[in-house]
């Protein structure tokens, strides 16, 4: 599969984030800050609501980490995110434990890049 090799971020949106502040990275960190914590706590929302086969709650969740991951450019978590959200508005739950494990997988390598370019920032 390719796009495990490829870069989990969408380096474009991180620099348009890092020009918020003419690339001083305080705006990026807060941004990631806060996207780190939130993904964390919608990820446990996500899970639960696929475990408790609750459409409404997948669909929920599953579109605010999209939208989360987007403006931080973890444009692989976004995808797989929309995947899950339109299982869910089609009431598609059965066999999304290959989109769970995809996203996880995407989620921990977008976590570990963007922590990364804190470091850097």
């Amino acid at each position: 599969m390719s796009d495990v090799l490829s870069d989990p971020l969408d380096r474009s949106q991180i620099e348009l984030l890092l020009s918020l502040d003419d690339g001083e990275g305080a705006a990026l960190r807060e941004i990631v800050d806060e996207y780190l914590a939130m993904s964390e706590d919608g990820q446990a929302k996500l899970l639960r609501a696929l475990d408790e086969r609750d459409q409404r709650g997948v669909e929920h969740a599953a579109h605010a980490l999209k939208g989360a991951s987007a403006n931080v450019g973890a444009a692989a978590v976004a995808e797989v995110c929309g995947a899950m959200e339109a299982r869910a508005r089609q009431a598609q739950l059965q066999g999304a434990a290959v989109l769970t494990e995809r996203f996880e997988s995407e989620l921990c390598r977008a976590r570990a890049a963007l922590q990364a370019v804190m470091q850097k920032s």
